[in-house]
């Protein structure tokens, strides 16, 4: 009934059932199962050896999100996510195919390469600001020098006005300071004009003091008298009567606005016949938007001789009282605060600044700074040289001892040391740099979004060209070598310039015009500029570069000059500033090749067109009426269809009157011409231009406004 499969199974669950529980090793050894009729037993699977990578500690911190931000270094990463620096470096390599290597001061730029990295890393991330912002700039903070917070009421004094003269050049501002401190600067300035920002103090017979400015009205100078309206308390306006309201006076006027100055109108040259002092006011009023005491507005007007200082004393009173309006106070002690008028190289004293002490008492030995220039007081001296002491708010004064020239207009800083000088120097150096960089990194960056587009457009172009096959003999080929051969022509045609000045104020009026060239005639390049004479370097600049040397109201020196004949350098010196600009532009005029001018001679009109057999050919031949000028046979000759229309320029084969050969016809004749060419068909109404070449000088187009 049971086969012996059925058998074995029934005494399995009968032994598993029974008390006895023998052991199937027990069957086993009596040999109950039989090989061909059980299955053999499986031996167990061996498990594959899989070979495991090393093992990068990954342990995340509880939080699984961390803060991320632009330019995070290496170990700052690691440090976020608590992994160490040399795995997270391992990560870097493997997830970035470039060939950059990392170092753990390295900074990530890339957020979404920053974002990637975090993700390999087992981190979610969360982009935010820097946190080392913050103590970056309170560092900032003790490394640069800084203005001290305002001082209470309680301990500040009343300060004398600082006034600045400004107006339209010619307009009488110098005469004007002359007559009030008794001098004559006026006849000694170059061309009759200011050309530098002048400050001193005039003492008035009640022992009352005010500094006054006196900035250049001239159209290049307009940086300079920026300055003066930004660092005064009162704004003289001088309007020449019979001249009325300028460019440089409407200027002066916005000028004085923009920083916040009370304007008080002088009007000059109320002496003179052609005076006409209510168009001045109405012009003031319509012009130069000013709101006049006897028009119901807070402006006063005083009506002055500067030559002969007629109501010179209602001038000072309007002074006075504006100041006593403004309650002018100052901090009066030390460190001292201020701001620099003017620099320059004297060729007696050295590095020369002169500078508006706007707070706190200026003491013999103290330590400036002033942008990246700094130096310690060695002589202090006002503005007819006498030796001073100390120079208290207000004061405008002159200082020795710069290690390097201060630039015109920033502002000035008592610090403690030379240490603390030279620490805040090298800091402001480092943050100009930076700017520079980053200036210089988005530059380089449209650069190459540019470069990127022009090679995109040269790949569809030469996509688009595949079907054409360009040779050097096509047409498309010689277009474009012709434009080539143009725009190198273009380049080559430059003028070089070193430009030296006695004040940085005027070599930044000279920069400032030059600055205001915008043709592609011919390119200006400034190679070189500084303050001083003209030295060794300047000729070494203007040799490489084969540059011309400009020389404004300074010298050169001796070892310079021999220099400079022996190169065949040109060193050109002015002491008038439009002068300087007339020769700069002169000299691109002789950089600029001729160009052919054409000189009409006369004009004729086709009447009716002949042919004529000559040699079995039919030869047009053109019977005209000279109607202005005279036709010559020996000029050139155009024919005009319509007015914008050149059928043809050349010579003529045959011109005459009647049946002879003539060589001229004057206006009013009629006359038969004959082209060179034979193809060229006339018809009436056809202009025939007699005309000549001539080469003509090409100038330059630059509107510098004076």
């Amino acid at each position: 009934m049971f086969n012996t499969a059925g058998k074995i199974r029934l005494l399995c669950n009968f032994v598993r059932s029974s008390p006895l529980r023998v052991c199937y090793n027990e069957l086993f050894k009596a040999n109950i199962y039989s090989s061909n009729t059980l299955r053999k037993k499986r031996r167990p699977r061996e498990e594959k050896k899989t070979i495991i990578p090393p093992v990068i500690n990954l342990k995340p911190k509880q939080n699984k999100t961390i803060d991320i931000w632009k330019n995070m270094s290496v170990s700052e990463l690691a440090n976020a996510t608590g992994i160490p620096v040399d795995n997270v470096l391992k990560i870097i390599d493997l997830s970035q195919n470039s060939h950059i290597n990392f170092e753990p001061t390295s900074l990530i730029d890339n957020v979404s390469v920053l974002r990637e990295i975090v993700k390999k890393c087992g981190f979610k991330s969360n982009l935010t600001s820097n946190p080392n912002t913050n103590k970056k700039s309170s560092d900032d903070h003790l490394k640069d020098a800084i203005k001290r917070p305002p001082a209470p009421y309680d301990s500040t004094i009343t300060r004398h006005p600082v006034v600045t003269i400004m107006g339209h050049v010619d307009h009488g501002k110098t005469t004007l300071l002359d007559t009030l401190r008794n001098a004559s600067v006026a006849k000694s300035e170059f061309g009759a004009i200011t050309q530098h920002i002048g400050a001193f103090p005039v003492v008035l017979e009640n022992g009352k003091k005010i500094t006054f400015l006196d900035t250049p009205g001239h159209a290049a100078f307009a940086t300079i008298r920026s300055r003066g309206a930004h660092v005064t308390d009162i704004v003289v306006l001088v309007v020449a009567a019979d001249d009325g309201v300028k460019e440089q006076t409407i200027e002066s006027i916005r000028m004085a606005k923009h920083a916040k100055v009370p304007i008080i109108v002088a009007i000059n040259k109320i002496d003179k016949p052609t005076a006409n002092i209510e168009r001045c006011k109405k012009m003031l009023q319509t012009q130069g938007g000013l709101d006049l005491e006897e028009f119901g507005g807070s402006v006063q007007v005083v009506q002055i001789s500067a030559l002969h200082g007629t109501n010179f004393n209602d001038l000072i009173e309007s002074i006075l009282t504006q100041a006593e309006i403004l309650d002018l106070r100052a901090d009066p002690n030390p460190p001292a605060e201020g701001v620099i008028i003017e620099s320059k190289l004297d060729n007696q004293k050295g590095k020369l600044a002169t500078v508006l002490v706007q707070r706190g008492k200026l003491l013999n030995n103290s330590i400036l700074v002033a942008g990246t220039a700094w130096g310690k007081i060695r002589i202090m001296m006002d503005h007819q040289n006498n030796v001073l002491q100390e120079a208290n708010p207000s004061d405008a004064i002159q200082l020795i001892g710069w290690k390097t020239l201060p630039q015109a207009g920033q502002e000035f800083l008592q610090v403690s040391s030379d240490k603390r000088a030279r620490e805040v120097i090298d800091y402001r150096l480092s943050k100009s740099i930076e700017q520079k960089q980053n200036e210089d990194s988005i530059y380089i960056s449209s650069k190459l979004e540019e470069h990127n587009k022009e090679y995109q457009n040269h790949l569809a172009e030469k996509k688009k060209g595949i079907i054409f096959k360009r040779t050097r003999f096509s047409k498309v080929y010689q277009e474009r070598q012709l434009e080539n051969r143009k725009n190198v022509k273009d380049e080559e045609i430059c003028l070089n310039v070193v430009i030296k000045g006695d004040v940085i104020g005027s070599v930044e009026a000279i920069l400032d015009v030059l600055e205001t060239y915008e043709s592609n005639q011919c390119k200006l390049d400034i190679i070189h500029y500084g303050v001083g004479n003209v030295c060794a370097t300047d000729i070494e600049y203007a040799d490489t570069f084969k540059a011309i040397i400009y020389a404004f109201n300074v010298g050169s020196l001796r070892d310079a000059e021999e220099n400079a004949r022996q190169n065949g350098i040109t060193i050109k010196k002015h002491n008038i500033i439009y002068k300087l600009v007339d020769d700069i532009k002169e000299e691109m005029n002789n950089c600029l090749p001729p160009v052919e001018v054409e000189d009409v001679q006369g004009e004729a009109n086709v009447i009716q067109e002949f042919l004529i057999n000559e040699n079995k050919k039919k030869i047009p031949v053109a019977g005209c009426r000279c109607t202005s000028g005279t036709l010559k046979k020996a000029a050139l000759f155009k024919v005009i269809r319509d007015p914008d229309t050149v059928l043809y320029r050349g010579k003529l084969s045959s011109m005459r009157h009647l049946k002879d050969e003539v060589a001229t016809i004057k206006a009013n004749m009629e006359c038969g011409i004959r082209l060179e060419d034979a193809n060229i068909r006339l018809n009436p109404g056809d202009k025939i231009v007699c005309y000549t070449l001539r080469e003509q000088q090409q100038k330059i187009t630059w509107e510098t406004g004076f």
